[in-house]
């Protein structure tokens, strides 16, 4: 399987502007664009812990996040291969 490095367009904005023709999505062929960069989207799935880290402490309450957003991204990690499409590589 052969897969593409890119940068997202809201990192994409804060590099030079020789990364941008290498990097972007918009000149990779088959990307997808999608807004999968803000982390808003995460703070819905916090909400199933905020109750209970609303009464902890401060150490407590941090840690509780890091392992939530942990666990978060192994999963994500974990099914990213759900959605890669393998190609025969030709040559």
């Amino acid at each position: 399987m052969r897969m593409l490095g890119a940068i997202g367009k809201f990192h994409l904005a804060d590099h030079v502007d020789s990364c941008f023709s290498k990097w972007t999505l918009n000149f990779m062929m088959g990307a997808g664009h999608i807004d999968g960069e803000i982390l808003e989207t995460l703070w819905s799935g916090m909400n199933k812990v905020s109750g209970a880290a609303r009464s902890m402490s401060k150490a407590h309450r941090q840690e509780t996040l890091d392992d939530y957003m942990r666990d978060s991204n192994w999963k994500k990690t974990v099914r990213i291969g759900k959605f890669s499409i393998p190609k025969p590589i030709l040559g």
